[in-house]
Formats: structure tokens, C-alpha cells, sequence
């Protein structure tokens, strides 16, 4: 039992929990000082200059109901793509901070308030202080979903007709290039211009730090790094250094190269993506792509220009592992 805990049951607990614990602290919060509160919620932010409480609550509340039925569909759709579960779990626990935390910086500007206009708002809402905060809260979220199962290592190896470098016993090989998905970057343009609108007309901290958060994971996804070497194929970010997916060589089958049909992803699929039966990152919508058969079943694909040499050297690497394999044995 404890070992199924650490699996599906704890990332469950994880993504599932925080939705809870935010309404909680909504409901909590309000009953706690509704007595000192006046009859309307001033300094509501989109909701207008003041608003009833029941509804500041009651939307917070539903919100918090929305994330909770959304991490749980999305959990069990992706319950074959470990790291696309773990971004599941980060956005239930972002998402519960900024309406746990909106909630308690509209109730405390109104506290012994006699009546209009409410408080400033606190310095710890300024989007200075709650976007490093959400990004403390994202990584301790990935934490807590655990450590990925283990995928077992392939059985076979790509068959003979599969592209390969022809390289000599002691020689070896490295593949990587820059990849920018220019669909991204108009997607940083488009979440930047509606942050600084939103800022600029006082929409409120919470719509204006989804819209900061939304071009950060978009600039994130705009510049990549592949590279394929000996220990196997994976997609850098460059500015950070930190790997955003990959696949381990010892979990490969067979690597081929091709061109991508605009048909093969759900339209609007750019940057890093995860479905039951693909998982990779598209820049274009065609053009060379690096198809990569798992040892599970799932595929990874890469588009990528030098598709096909960097099939090729995943095809030889895999081939040296398989001597080497052999020579060990005997």
C-alpha cells in the first residue's frame, strides 16, 4: 500500500487537496471576520468598485471547485505522462494560492472599514512579491508529486533498415541545435501587451498575474536546445540550462526522421506538449521532425532541423549499447 501511495494515490492527494484547502481558507477567513466587515466588498478588482460578499465568496469558492474537477479530469488523461502530471499538480497549487490569497487581501483592506473606497492594496500582492512567491509554490509542488515510475529499459533495437552515422570504433558524435517556435514568441507579445493593460486599468492583481505567469511559460517554451549524445535525447532550455523533457537512451527502441503532418497534433500545439500516445516539442507547424519510439509504447517527437542526422545517431548509439550489452554478457 505504501508503494501505491507514492505513485498514483499521493500525486492524486497532491493535485487534488490544495482546491480544498483554499475554500476552506476562503470560507474560514470571511466567517471568521465577517463581523467586522462591512455590508458591501470594496476594492473588488474586476468585480467592480464593491460587490457583495456572498458573491466575492461564492465565485472564489467555485473557482476553487473548477480547479479541483479540472485537476482530476486532466489527472486521469494523463495518467500514462508523469511530467505532464507534475505541471497538473503545479497548477492546482498555483491556482489555489492566488484565490486563497485574493480572498484574504480583499477581506483585510475591508476589515473595521466604514465604508469606501478600501485599503491600498497590501505590499505583498504587488506582483513583485506573488510571482516569485507562485514560483516557490510551483516548485515545491513538483516535489510533492513524488518521483516518476520507472520505465523499463528497451528489449530491442532499431531494425536494420533504420537510418545510422557511419562512425568508427573510437569515434563519437553530438547533435544539438537551436530551435524557436516563432508561434510561442507572438504568444509572449500577445500575454505581455494584455499584463500591462490590465495593470495599467487596475483590473485587479490576480487576472494581471495570470496574464505575467502565461508569458513566462510562453517565453519559457520559445528557445530550445536539442541534444543528442550518449546518454540520449533531450529538450533544453538554454537561458536556465534545465532539461524540460527528454528520454534516456537506455529507453529507446528506434529513432527515424520525416517530415510532421499539421494533422498528427491537435491544432494549436506548440512548445512542450503531452498526450497519451505522443509527448515532445513542436516549434513549426510542419517541417523535420525526430520521431522517437519509447520502450513503453509512447512516442517522442522533436521537431527539429538535421531530423535525420539526429535519428542516425541515436540509431548508432543504440547500436553500441547493444554491444557493449553483449560484450558484458559474455
Amino acid at each position: 500500500m505504501a508503494g501505491q501511495f507514492g505513485g498514483t494515490y499521493r500525486r492524486a492527494v497532491v493535485t487534488l487537496v490544495p482546491p480544498v484547502v483554499a475554500a476552506a481558507v476562503v470560507v474560514g477567513v470571511y466567517a471568521a471576520l465577517a463581523h467586522r466587515l462591512p455590508a458591501q466588498a470594496y476594492g473588488t478588482g474586476g468585480f467592480g468598485d464593491s460587490t457583495s460578499w456572498s458573491q466575492v465568496i461564492g465565485v472564489s469558492v467555485g473557482w476553487s471547485v473548477a480547479a479541483m474537477i479540472w485537476g482530476g479530469a486532466w489527472l486521469y488523461g494523463r495518467r500514462r505522462i508523469p511530467t505532464a502530471q507534475r505541471w497538473i499538480g503545479v497548477s492546482t497549487w498555483v491556482a489555489s494560492v492566488l484565490i486563497a490569497g485574493y480572498v484574504l487581501q480583499v477581506v483585510l483592506r475591508n476589515v473595521d472599514l466604514a465604508g469606501p473606497p478600501a485599503r491600498p492594496e497590501p505590499a505583498w500582492a504587488s506582483p513583485l512579491v506573488v510571482v516569485p512567491v507562485l514560483v516557490v509554490v510551483g516548485l515545491l509542488a513538483w516535489w510533492a508529486m513524488g518521483p516518476d515510475p520507472e520505465q523499463p529499459d528497451a528489449a530491442t533495437g532499431p531494425r536494420p533498415g533504420a537510418p545510422r552515422l557511419q562512425l568508427s570504433g573510437g569515434e563519437r558524435a553530438l547533435f544539438t541545435r537551436s530551435v524557436f517556435s516563432r508561434r510561442s514568441l507572438a504568444w509572449v507579445l500577445f500575454w505581455v501587451v494584455l499584463a500591462v493593460w490590465q495593470f495599467a486599468t487596475g483590473t485587479g492583481y490576480l487576472v494581471a498575474t495570470f496574464s505575467v505567469l502565461a508569458a513566462l511559460a510562453a517565453a519559457w517554451q520559445s528557445w530550445v536546445r536539442v541534444r543528442v549524445d550518449e546518454q540520449g535525447v533531450r529538450v533544453v532550455q538554454p537561458l536556465l540550462g534545465r532539461v524540460m523533457l527528454g528520454v534516456e537512451t537506455r529507453h529507446l527502441v528506434e529513432a527515424t526522421a520525416g517530415t510532421l503532418d499539421p494533422r498528427a497534433l491537435p491544432r494549436g500545439t506548440y512548445g512542450v506538449f503531452h498526450t497519451p500516445q505522443l509527448s515532445g516539442y513542436r516549434a513549426s507547424v510542419s517541417g523535420e521532425v525526430l520521431r522517437l519510439q519509447t520502450s513503453n509504447g509512447h512516442w517522442f517527437i522533436v521537431t527539429v532541423p538535421g531530423a535525420a542526422t539526429a535519428a542516425g545517431l541515436v540509431n548508432t548509439q543504440l547500436d553500441r549499447r547493444r554491444e557493449t550489452a553483449g560484450d558484458d554478457r559474455c
